[in-house]
């Protein structure tokens, strides 16, 4: 009887106002009507509420808990509630409140996972695909291969995230004026008389050439290996099992160093979409590979690019028109922070 006293004079000094089937209680306020789609509801300037705080081991033990009971574990510093199971409000258990996961912890949302790191990290499947760090550098993919957003705003790839693309040679740009110059000639028009298109014929019995030269861009990804390759097509006949062979002379070489002896590679194979190659297919032949290896943007090739029509694997016994010549690179960012550097 003592403790129904007790119960009845606490609720005498807090205001409660009933309305219907909803109850509003008040430290603060004479009255005030609770909102309707509140069965409770409590108002407070200087307190909060209370839950029971258990142990872990005395939350366990609660006997067939109710779906949506709220406890506090004051060993895991974490409020939980009952939903086919107990399940933890954010966080890995004694992580402080720095994370958000799912049941099995591979997938989550985390800050601070190191002593002051001030980091975020979200998870997949446990692996980090995206960090924020304290300078405001974003990371996204995986652990080798990922894109930066910098803290400036920039855009930086990483491994598998980079790109390749092409360093354009168009051939109506190259210069001629050596002793061996290809015939720059019609190769196709439109069957009634048109002007047509032309290319430079390049012979099968003289060694004929083209000479240019090339700047390695902002966007390049510096020191990797560039690949040139011809674009090419017989308007005579089919070239089918004879072969093409192309050839590349050039020297490159940094701003500010001398450039070293020509080197010349060749290519004679065309890629496996076009091959065998027939009449008035473009083509593709590949040139080999150049070591980007110490070079840096801004870096010049000069070139000269020419048909090796006196080797004996060149057997094709009739012109070979040359449309374009490019390189592919890996770029790795939209262009270069420094006038001169990357």
């Amino acid at each position: 009887m003592k403790n129904l006293y007790s119960l009845i004079f606490s609720l005498l000094l807090v205001p409660a106002f009933s309305q219907a089937q909803n109850v509003g209680i008040s430290d603060s306020e004479a009255s005030f009507t609770p909102d309707n789609s509140a069965a409770l509801e409590i108002k407070s300037t200087s307190r909060g509420v209370l839950v029971p705080r258990l142990t872990t081991a005395q939350r366990n033990a609660i006997s067939t808990p109710a779906e949506g009971l709220l406890v506090y574990d004051n060993e895991l510093d974490y409020f939980f509630f009952y939903a086919s199971g107990w399940q933890q409000l954010g966080g890995t258990s004694g992580s402080g409140g720095t994370s958000l996961e799912d049941a099995d912890a591979d997938t989550k949302i985390m800050v601070e996972s190191s002593t002051d790191n001030d980091k975020v990290e979200i998870n997949t499947a446990g692996v980090t695909r995206m960090e924020i760090d304290n300078a405001g550098n974003v990371k996204m993919g995986g652990s080798n291969n990922y894109t930066n957003i910098e803290s400036d705003g920039s855009l930086r790839m990483h491994g598998e995230a980079t790109t390749y693309t092409d360093l354009v040679v168009p051939i109506t740009s190259t210069t001629r004026g050596g002793s061996k110059d290809p015939d720059f000639n019609e190769f196709k028009d439109n069957g009634s008389g048109s002007q047509g298109v032309f290319g430079f014929d390049f012979d099968d019995d003289n060694q004929e050439e083209l000479y240019f030269m090339v700047q390695m861009p902002h966007s390049w990804v510096e020191g990797t290996d560039i690949y040139p390759h011809v674009h090419w097509t017989s308007d005579d006949t089919d070239v089918g099992s004879k072969k093409v062979r192309w050839g590349l002379e050039y020297t490159w070489t940094n701003v500010g160093e001398e450039f070293p002896l020509t080197s010349i590679i060749y290519g004679e194979d065309p890629i496996a979409p076009c091959n065998p190659v027939t009449e008035d297919l473009h083509a593709i032949t590949e040139l080999g590979t150049l070591s980007g290896t110490g070079k840096t943007l801004s870096s010049i090739l000069v070139c000269r690019v020419f048909r090796d029509a006196g080797h004996s694997n060149d057997n094709f016994g009739k012109d070979a028109t040359l449309l374009m010549l490019d390189f592919h690179f890996q770029e790795d960012a939209f262009g270069s922070r420094g006038v001169y550097t990357k």
